[in-house]
């Protein structure tokens, strides 16, 4: 059976496994992230994709940015500044003699759980990955859509304040403050829960918060709430452009129910007016959590070769 070396790229960690054609991870690990610059990035992914050599057919690879999957061309890298319309995909093929397919990380994400998980008996959906900032993808007529510019589905950078975001800048970053990656992020969520306490939004994060949601502190519950609501408030618009039949959310908090729930239960309300020509889409939570970009990486490459 054929088999693959397939990495996921994070800002921390880049995740890799060794995999066969039946999306059956027979060996993974990870290692820390070189983001300095291409060289030392470079000299680290070689370091172990040799361990590996002549062990994989194809080379997949999950990163974040604006990555054309058609040329393996990574236009931007997101935390890997350093790629600027690199042809990643082309430096590996030389390198290695073997197909390599690039894909966004959110896009990734998508394709795993359109063939795979929470998506798979649908047409029409989509992913939010909740984490940092709000990655994703969107599924139609089966496929994951890529956009003009390989860039669909980058829901950061949809303004939640049309007013306070025509105030800000992206000089200075300020108008990031009035967008679903500043108010319907996991940080997002914290700053919400901080500024109730009256403390440091670093203080917190997804354990401490939810340690205290356990123990019904009413700040916390009131901060989730809120969040479920301005994610749903979301999900309405782009329900009025998409018409989609499922959303499916993840990320590290998606593994709490209370994240769904909340996101499902403050968008029922929105449907309660006359004469909206679209349904409520169901919303569930991802199946593959922390492997979907693995997956997904994978499904890019065995539907390209």
């Amino acid at each position: 059976m054929k088999q693959y070396y397939v990495m996921d790229m994070g800002g921390t960690f880049v995740k890799y496994a060794l995999m066969n054609e039946n999306y059956e991870i027979l060996e993974q690990g990870k290692y820390p992230s070189i983001t300095s610059d291409l060289d030392s990035f470079l000299k680290s992914v070689n370091e172990n994709i040799e361990k590996y050599k002549g062990q994989f057919e194809g080379i997949a690879v999950s990163l974040p940015g604006r990555i054309d999957t058609k040329t393996g061309i990574a236009h931007s890298g997101g935390a890997f500044a350093f790629f600027q319309d690199t042809p990643f995909a082309q430096i590996l093929e030389e390198k290695y003699g073997v197909p390599v397919t690039l894909g966004n990380d959110g896009k990734c994400a998508a394709k795993a759980e359109a063939e795979k998980g929470a998506l798979k008996d649908v047409s029409n959906g989509a992913v939010m990955i909740i984490g940092t900032g709000i990655g994703g993808g969107i599924v139609l007529d089966h496929k994951v859509l890529m956009g003009t510019q390989a860039a669909a589905g980058e829901f950061s950078y949809i303004v939640s304040d049309f007013e306070g975001f025509t105030k800000g800048s992206f000089k200075d970053l300020s108008a990031f403050g009035y967008t679903w990656s500043s108010t319907c992020s996991s940080l997002g969520l914290m700053r919400d829960y901080a500024v109730r306490k009256g403390e440091d939004p670093s203080k917190y994060n997804g354990v401490t918060f939810f340690e205290a949601y356990d123990n019904g502190d009413p700040d916390a519950v009131a901060a989730l709430d809120h969040f479920g609501k301005l994610v749903a408030s979301g999900i309405f618009c782009l329900q009025s452009i998409l018409d989609l039949q499922r959303v499916a959310i993840g990320g590290g908090i998606s593994a709490r129910k209370e994240v769904t729930d909340a996101v499902r239960e403050n968008l029922i309300p929105h449907f309660d007016m006359p004469f909206i020509p679209f349904g409520v889409p169901e919303i569930v939570t991802c199946e593959f959590g922390n492997d979907a970009n693995l997956l997904g990486a994978l499904g890019f490459h065995l539907e390209r070769i």
